[in-house]
């Protein structure tokens, strides 16, 4: 009996005993310790658990960018550019307002693959480096975002060119007029340029357009003064004939 009374009077203490209050704080000391390790899920489980047991910081700044860093670290990259974005529509203003912006470009950057892939993903790169260019002038992230631009221009150049030189070998010669002429007017300057007036010009040589041809290989011949290709000889050829 007097067993009985005693677990009587331990459950009844331990169910008023309560458990100590959550401290935000001391979590996110713990989830930036995560961080530093590389343990990139366990520090995100730790931000989303202050999200959910303190809710006054469900938007705080400082949480949002850092469970996008989780993702970003893990590699998990579709997901780490909702968690920026998310980052962005809530605080535009905020002082990690360029980084957030740079961070989805890299993003983008990071799934980059080889030039005869789908143009799609250098095209969203551009598009959200020049974002952080026009929303964030000035930004630390400047100099980089400039470089990556131009690499993804030279890219999707590549890439007009691989598609341009398919069309000229199939003997598709409009087709690959028409493409390596898209090139030269949206990508002047790139590392493609070269090439694409070359087999332009060829292109309408093999269609009987003489003076396409020759304006082409001249053009050529004039940006680029020492050729990869014999272009004199094609020129010489061309007026010869006229």
């Amino acid at each position: 009996m007097k067993k009985s009374i005693a677990l009587i009077i331990l459950l009844a203490l331990a169910s008023c005993a309560k458990e100590p209050p959550f401290d935000p704080v001391a979590k996110f000391r713990e989830a930036e310790d995560k961080m530093q390790r590389f343990k990139y899920e366990d520090a995100r489980k730790a931000y989303q658990e202050i999200q959910e047991k303190a809710p006054d910081r469900s938007y705080d700044a400082d949480i949002m960018l850092r469970i996008a860093d989780t993702y970003y670290g893990d590699e998990k990259y579709s997901e780490a550019v909702v968690e920026y974005q998310a980052f962005l529509n809530f605080h535009p203003v905020h002082r990690d307002a360029p980084y957030a912006q740079f961070q989805i470009g890299m993003c983008n950057y990071n799934d980059l693959t080889t030039i005869d892939r789908d143009p799609s993903i250098p095209r969203a790169t551009m598009r959200d480096f020049q974002k952080l260019l026009d929303k964030y002038p000035g930004s630390p992230y400047e100099t980089v975002a400039k470089k990556h631009i131009t690499e993804c221009r030279d890219r999707l150049a590549a890439y007009e060119l691989y598609v341009g030189r398919f069309y000229y070998k199939k003997g598709a010669y409009k087709a690959a007029t028409a493409r390596l002429e898209k090139l030269v007017t949206d990508y002047p300057g790139s590392l493609s340029e070269e090439e694409a007036l070359y087999y332009t010009g060829l292109s309408h040589l093999d269609r009987g357009e003489r003076e396409e041809a020759l304006r082409n290989f001249e053009t050529l011949l004039a940006r680029y003064p020492a050729p990869k290709h014999d272009v004199a000889s094609q020129i010489a050829k061309l007026k010869a004939l006229q």
